[in-house]
């Protein structure tokens, strides 16, 4: 049979570089984005995200006046002491068990609310700062330098958001006031216009407040971020030699082509093969402790990525029992790897398949090593694995598999919020723990799929456990950068797209415990290893598709840490390693 040889289908087509600013451009993305929006959903999309927990938030003021009314209307109709002290124990303890869930969900809401919509803005106007003032001293200026104006910028920025918050707060309160909704004489669209007004207010006032706060951290926080220099081993030392991976980018088809890359980065799943061969090659010559992984494992999260991703690691069963990872942006937060205006409604059952397929491939790799942490103590909890199949999870979980059933995504939801942090201790008391965290916003849209949050109850127990274990050394892994890198160059687009917009707050959890922790991340595809007011952090590259702005061979980290006793950790020694 003659085949008429136009084109070699398994070097890909246009169709590959539909996601890919590298080979389509930026216009034409935002052009697809523009006539694939749904502009159902979104509006849609917007009264959930947005307006939703603004209403909560809004009528947070008149269900407080209203309970207090309440309670001293109570007070009022007792006639002697005894009825007044038992009527206010009963009513307070009433208030307790039916308002701590209601202010609960209120705070969550508008912490929601916040990640959303404030802090994001928030890191634009920061960065936009920044950029203009690196640019008006120009690339010969020192790291030391680099920080001081980066430093100065943020508490500009602070500064004016804090005037922002302020101004609409005080404009929408001379506007309108603050609104106690009449609960006798209830009339919908009264309670919206001021539980919306009431919540432009909060916001205002909270933003001026958090804004104070992020200013505050900068004067207190602020620092250079500078390139890793070796320093002396110290003696005598334990130590420990870690391999240090991030953003495979796992795809599902043989001669599948990656999202950002497009036709101009490598086909199919070589690059992790060979990754792992090397890796294999090494260990043999001179054992690893461990392998990490610091996210992105698949493209998009689909089921056929992470089914070729557990089965290429199968074949290497003495890196499998080292291997631990953290969830990317990549791996739950891409809606549909070919459609760049297709939008996740926060009930559809999208997101909560793509954070399952992570925890069961998380739980086959890992699921024994790793648990979870008390919020409150620190105290370890159970381990992934019995966690998982406690409380009849496993049945809710199944559902949704099978189904995309509602109680499915509930059950989900509830656990991806308790799972993380994750905790693995070392079978050696001197030895290293590692503490796994999700940095990942919620997102329902690709193409602002790479912001990333440490949630609050994230940070909080990350505070409890390094509380908890003072005496300990950690390996943190998540996957967004903490700090900025020393270079003046970097886009725009990539300072705000891919911040992790409240990492000044994980780094005031962890600096006091520098000494005793190394973080590593990835996210961003740069070959760094720098320091931090005496934090060490590393950056690695692609796997897949190599370091930024470099051709696109792909990279890893291979470190050696000493233990030098009493909880300290030292990176001693950084090689990196090429994937052919």
């Amino acid at each position: 049979m003659r085949v008429l040889r136009v084109w070699n289908l398994r070097r890909g087509d246009a169709d590959d570089d539909r996601l890919s600013p590298y080979a389509a451009g930026l216009h034409r993305l935002f052009v697809s984005v523009l006539f694939e929006f749904n502009y159902l959903k979104a509006p849609v999309g917007f009264l959930l995200l947005i307006i939703g927990p603004a209403l909560i938030v809004g009528v947070a003021p008149s269900l407080v006046a209203t309970y207090w009314q309440l309670l001293s209307h109570t007070g009022t109709l007792a006639e002697n002491w005894v009825v007044i002290f038992v009527s206010l124990v009963v009513l307070l303890g009433i208030a307790y068990w039916i308002g701590r869930p209601l202010f609960s969900k209120i705070f969550v809401n508008f912490r929601h609310l916040q990640y959303t919509l404030v802090f994001p803005i928030f890191v634009a106007l920061r960065e936009l700062l920044r950029t203009g003032a690196e640019r008006l001293c120009g690339s010969s200026i020192t790291a030391e330098q680099l920080g001081r104006i980066r430093q100065i910028a943020t508490a500009l920025a602070a500064l004016l958001f804090a005037a922002a918050g302020l101004i609409l707060a005080i404009r929408v309160e001379l506007s309108f006031g603050l609104k106690l909704v009449n609960v006798e004489q209830v009339r919908v669209w009264a309670v919206v216009r001021a539980a919306l007004g009431n919540a432009a207010v909060i916001l205002g006032l909270s933003t001026a407040l958090e804004s104070l706060h992020w200013f505050w951290r900068e004067l207190t926080l602020g620092g250079p971020a500078l390139d890793w220099v070796p320093e002396p081993l110290p003696a005598p030392s334990l130590l420990l030699r870690i391999a240090h991976l991030s953003d495979l980018h796992i795809v599902g088809e043989r001669y599948g082509y990656r999202m950002e890359a497009g036709t101009h980065g490598p086909r199919g799943n070589r690059c992790f093969r060979n990754t792992l061969r090397k890796l294999a090659a090494i260990h043999a010559k001179t054992p690893l402790d461990s392998v990490l992984v610091t996210g992105d494992m698949t493209d998009a999260g689909t089921r056929a990525e992470w089914a070729d991703f557990l089965d290429i690691l199968r074949t290497y069963p003495d890196l499998q029992r080292r291997l631990s990872f953290v969830p990317g942006n990549h791996d739950v937060n891409i809606v549909d790897r070919s459609n760049p205006g297709r939008l996740d409604l926060p009930w559809s059952a999208g997101q909560g398949l793509r954070k399952l397929r992570f925890v069961l491939a998380l739980d086959a790799v890992e699921g024994h090593r790793v648990h979870l942490v008390d919020r409150t103590c620190g105290a370890l909890g159970p381990s992934l694995k019995d966690f998982l199949r406690a409380d009849n999870r496993l049945q809710s979980l199944r559902m949704l598999a099978q189904t995309g059933s509602i109680r499915g995504r509930w059950a989900m939801a509830k656990a991806w919020d308790a799972i993380f942090p994750l905790v693995q201790l070392p079978a050696r008391d001197e030895g290293c723990g590692l503490v796994l965290l999700d940095s990942n916003a919620a997102s329902h849209f690709s193409l602002t799929n790479a912001i990333g949050v440490i949630s609050p109850t994230q940070l909080r127990a990350l505070k409890a456990l390094l509380r908890n274990f003072p005496r300990r050394a950690w390996i943190i892994l998540l996957h967004h950068s903490l700090v900025e890198y020393p270079d003046t160059s970097i886009r725009l687009k990539d300072r705000i797209g891919l911040a992790l917009v409240n990492a000044p707050d994980v780094l005031a959890a962890i600096t006091p415990y520098a000494s005793n922790v190394i973080v590593l991340h990835g996210h961003r595809h740069v070959d760094w290893i720098g320091t931090w007011r005496n934090l060490v952090l590393s950056s690695a590259p692609s796997t897949t598709l190599g370091s930024s702005g470099a051709e696109m061979r792909g990279s890893l980290h291979i470190l050696e840490l000493a233990l030098p006793g009493e909880g300290g950790i030292r990176l001693v020694k950084a090689e990196r390693i090429e994937v052919t």
